[in-house]
C-alpha cells in the first residue's frame, strides 16, 4: 500500500497557525498615521457624563483616556459587540461625579483596510490632555453664557464669544439658527463647531438647542451621529448649581404640509412626543419643586408650530414653575414680564448679534444681556418664587 502525502497550501497552514494564537495574532500595521481634522469638541454636559466629538481624515476606531487626575480609565465606542470604525468620533462618557474635574486625551488608530479576517491597521494619533468640569446641582453658584442666530457668520461667533470671561461662564448654550442650512459635515464644522471650539479651547462644553433651519438642508438628518445627546433626542433637562434647566426643541415654525418641504416633515408627531415628555416630567421630577430657579432653553419664542395649541406649552412652562425662558429666533431683542392669565415668567429673547450671560445663587438669578459692541442692553436680578 502506497502512503500518500498530502500538502496544504502555504496561506492555508498560515491561517491555521493564526486561528490557533487567537486574541494575539499579528496583523499588519503601515507606517501611516491619520490626522485630527476636526475637534475635539465637549457637548452635552451633565452631572455625570459629556460627549466627545472629533473627526479623523481616514477611517479609525477610537477611544478616549479620561480619569480625575491621572488618565487611568478608557472608553472605546462600540455598538452589536464591534468597535466603531469611521471619521466621525462621538464618544459619551458616563457614570462621572458631579463638580469633579477631568482630564482627557483623544485617540484614533487608523483602520487601512477592514477585511473579514486580519485587517489591516496604521499608527494612531492622539490629542490631548485637556479638561472638564461635570455640572453639579450642589455649587453654590452657577452661570452660563448664551447665544443664538449666528447663522453661518465665522466673524459674528469669534466677536460674540470673546466677549465671554470665560473664568465666569460654566458653560455656553447656543440658542439655534447657527445656519442656514447644513449642506456636509464641512459644512457642520467650518460655520459652526470649528469657530464655537476655537473659544471653548476644548474645555468648556457646549449645549445646542436645534433651531428651525437646522431642520433644513441635505446633512440634517445626520446631525444627531455628531451633537445628539445620549438621550437620542434634542430635549432634556440638567441641573447645575440653583438651576435646573430644561432644553425644549421648537422643531419647524410653518405645518409640515407645507410645499416647500415636500411632504419629508412629520413635527407634528414628534412634538406631541415632546409635549407628552414635558409634561411627565414636570409632574415627576424632583427639581421642579427643589431647585431655586428654573430655567427653560427654546429657540423659539412661541414654541413653534404646534398646531396652534402655543397655550398649552405656556401653561405647562407656568405648571414647572418656570422663573425664565430664554429663545432666540427673531433676531431682536425683546424682554416679555409676566402677565396675568398668560405667562408667569420672564421671557428673555435675545438678539442676533447679543451675548446674555445668566448667573445664580440660590438667593437670586441675574442676567446680563451685552451688544456686540459691548454697549448694555438689558440687566435684571430675580428671586426665588415661595
Amino acid at each position: 500500500m502506497t502512503k500518500r502525502t498530502f500538502r496544504l497550501p502555504v496561506l492555508a497552514l498560515v491561517a491555521i497557525a493564526a486561528w490557533g494564537q487567537g486574541a494575539n495574532a499579528p496583523y499588519k500595521v503601515h507606517d501611516t498615521k491619520p490626522v485630527i481634522t476636526h475637534g475635539p469638541v465637549l457637548l452635552n454636559p451633565s452631572e455625570t457624563g459629556v460627549s466627545i466629538l472629533w473627526t479623523t481624515d481616514t477611517p479609525c476606531h477610537s477611544k478616549v483616556l479620561y480619569g480625575s487626575g491621572q488618565l487611568d480609565q478608557s472608553f472605546e465606542p462600540a455598538e452589536h459587540g464591534m468597535l466603531k470604525v469611521g471619521t466621525r468620533h462621538l464618544v459619551h462618557l458616563t457614570g462621572l461625579l458631579p463638580g469633579r474635574t477631568y482630564s482627557y486625551r483623544i485617540a484614533s488608530t487608523r483602520v487601512v483596510k477592514l477585511k473579514g479576517y486580519w485587517p489591516e491597521k496604521g499608527l494612531n494619533v492622539e490629542s490631548g490632555p485637556f479638561s472638564f468640569k461635570t455640572l453639579d446641582r450642589s455649587k453654590p453658584e452657577a452661570s452660563f453664557a448664551f447665544i443664538t442666530d449666528t447663522h453661518e457668520d465665522a466673524a459674528r461667533v469669534n466677536a460674540l464669544t470673546g466677549m465671554i470671561d470665560w473664568t465666569k461662564a460654566d458653560f455656553l448654550v447656543h440658542g439655534g439658527d447657527a445656519f442656514h442650512t447644513i449642506e456636509s459635515e464641512d459644512h457642520l464644522f467650518e460655520r459652526w463647531l470649528d469657530p464655537a471650539a476655537a473659544a471653548l479651547k476644548q474645555t468648556v462644553p457646549l449645549i445646542w438647542l436645534r433651531g428651525n433651519h437646522e431642520t433644513r438642508g441635505a446633512f440634517v438628518r445626520e446631525m444627531p451621529a455628531y451633537v445628539a445627546p445620549p438621550e437620542g433626542r434634542y430635549y432634556f433637562a440638567r441641573d447645575h448649581g440653583p438651576m435646573h434647566l430644561i432644553v425644549i426643541d421648537s422643531g419647524e415654525d410653518k405645518p409640515d404640509e407645507t410645499n416647500v418641504y415636500g411632504g419629508l416633515n412629520n413635527f407634528v408627531s414628534y412634538r406631541r412626543q415632546e409635549y407628552d415628555w414635558f409634561s411627565n416630567h414636570v409632574k415627576t421630577a424632583d427639581r421642579i419643586h427643589s431647585a431655586p430657579f428654573k430655567v427653560i432653553l427654546v429657540h423659539q419664542p412661541g414654541w413653534g408650530y404646534v398646531e396652534m395649541q402655543n397655550g398649552k406649552w405656556v401653561q405647562l412652562a407656568n405648571e414647572a414653575g418656570a422663573d425664565l425662558v430664554i429663545s432666540g429666533h427673531t433676531h431682536r431683542f425683546s424682554h416679555r414680564l409676566p402677565k396675568d392669565g398668560e405667562n408667569r415668567y420672564h421671557h428673555l429673547i435675545v438678539g442676533q448679534d447679543q451675548l446674555a450671560m445668566v448667573s445664580a445663587t440660590k438667593d437670586a438669578l441675574t442676567v446680563n444681556v451685552i451688544a456686540r459692541d459691548g454697549k448694555p442692553v438689558e440687566s435684571f436680578t430675580l428671586t426665588p418664587r415661595r
